[in-house]
């Protein structure tokens, strides 16, 4: 049988390539309608368009007028829009490369109310977005990009991944921020997390005091006085310990298990962002699962979180999964990811290491991805985006390491700010390891 995968990139390929050749029309061919052209001179000077591809797809571009010859390409967050580029934008700019961002043609918001969208559709406008940039670019500059950066956080992050992954021929390096692995191991994740708060919420503030005393509290050898119940003790190992998988369909064994459970001492984040999770679920259910209805009616809290994607029809989990990732990375690839995300688990970054370390080996691995953990942060925060200008210059030097064969530039580095890269555990992850266990960081 052809493996869809390959067969998938073959025919997105031969798309690129012919939509590539049309660079001149690059604008007619993708039907790309401009609504706003002007000249602006905060914070820096550029020229500013704003327009929308194939009627759905809002996007922004930013040329500087001190270019530095290079790209990059923004991906938004699962509630973002064209605007929602936070310190990307900012350390962009400042650095002189041109930048570009898109609303996917969909958020968490809109799709519920657009049935011709899908969360996949990220993976064509992403990519329609690439080539109307590359084509802008050389019309206003009057030669091409010498270089072309990715990145995002959170859903952004993801999707940093996935392009890389799948179209290795449009970007030369990326960074990706706290981002999933799978719609699947995502959002029944966060379905699992919402019902399994449910039932320690009202023990969570003294749950959250006894971990600010004393962080290395296990609260399964040591007591809260009142002791929790055992339905509030489950819950909390129900949302430490959350099975996720990757089932990717490519040429070598990839059906890979992790653990996407919320890691010790991130308690607090639990409480502050259970109205969120709640809110996505709410906002995106329908579109991840139309079949799922326990009552018949408007969804409640409680019947969200009792959402099981492992048990939805085969063609809802065929559809989640195409979003699945693989580990095939061929370009460097910078993740910062905070310890105490609540949103994502930071198990999804540890989970994408092993993942690529069993698709590439363990030094293959460690040529193009340098994994970086933030103690304390959450989903996202000042901590990363304070990082952003320093995580760019290490992918630059790095691409040029890369591309070099180390003649010029330098690896990843051993720090990014306070921050030591994540090492590989000596003599694991080879091609043909069987998986190891579902380590949980405490």
């Amino acid at each position: 049988m052809k493996n869809p995968t390959i067969l998938h990139r073959f025919a997105a390929l031969l798309l690129v390539l012919a939509l590539s050749a049309l660079s001149f029309s690059a604008r007619s061919a993708l039907q790309v309608v401009i609504d706003a052209d002007e000249n602006r001179t905060t914070p820096v000077a550029h020229r500013y368009i704003h327009g929308v591809i194939l009627d759905d797809a809002k996007f922004q571009i930013l040329l500087p007028a001190a270019w530095n010859g290079k790209v990059v390409i923004h991906t938004r967050g699962f509630s973002g829009t064209e605007f929602s580029t936070g310190a990307f934008q900012t350390a962009a700019l400042a650095k002189g490369y041109a930048f570009a961002a898109s609303d996917e043609g969909w958020n968490r918001v809109t799709i519920k109310n657009e049935p011709e969208d899908t969360y996949y559709e990220s993976r064509q406008r992403i990519m329609e977005l690439t080539l109307h940039m590359n084509a802008t670019v050389q019309q206003h500059y009057g030669r091409a990009s010498s270089r072309t950066l990715i990145m995002g956080g959170s859903n952004g992050g993801h999707h940093t991944k996935w392009m890389l992954e799948d179209f290795p021929y449009l970007y030369d390096g990326g960074l990706a921020g706290y981002g999933y692995n799978s719609q699947i191991s995502q959002w029944g994740g966060v379905a699992q997390v919402v019902r399994n708060y449910a039932v320690i919420a009202p023990r969570i503030d003294d749950i959250i005091a006894k971990r600010a005393a004393d962080p290395a509290w296990d609260p399964f050898k040591t007591p809260l006085s009142p002791p929790l119940t055992a339905a509030q003790l489950q819950a909390m190992h129900n949302i430490y310990n959350i099975p996720a998988r990757v089932d990717c369909n490519t040429s070598f064994r990839c059906d890979f298990s992790y653990n996407a459970g919320r890691w010790k001492g991130s308690e607090a984040t639990w409480k502050q962002q259970y109205p969120a999770l709640v809110g996505y679920l709410h906002d995106s259910m329908t579109r991840f699962d139309p079949t799922f209805n326990p009552n018949g009616g408007p969804l409640t809290d409680s019947e969200l979180g009792l959402w099981d994607p492992g048990k939805s029809p085969n063609w809802v989990k065929r559809e989640l999964r195409k979003l699945d990732l693989t580990g095939q990375l061929e370009r460097p690839l910078i993740i910062m990811h905070g310890t105490f995300d609540s949103t994502v688990s930071p198990g999804e970054t540890a989970g994408y290491k092993r993942l690529v370390e069993r698709a590439l080996g363990r030094k293959g691995a460690e040529k193009v991805l340098a994994v970086y953990y933030i103690p304390g942060m959450g989903h996202g925060g000042t901590q990363y985006n304070d990082l952003v200008d320093e995580q760019i210059d290490a992918l630059e030097a790095w691409i040029d390491y890369h591309q070099s064969n180390g003649r010029s530039g330098a690896p990843a580095p051993a720090m990014l700010g306070i921050y030591p890269r994540e090492p590989s555990a000596s003599g694991e992850h080879d091609r043909d390891d069987e998986d190891g266990e579902h380590g949980q960081r405490d």
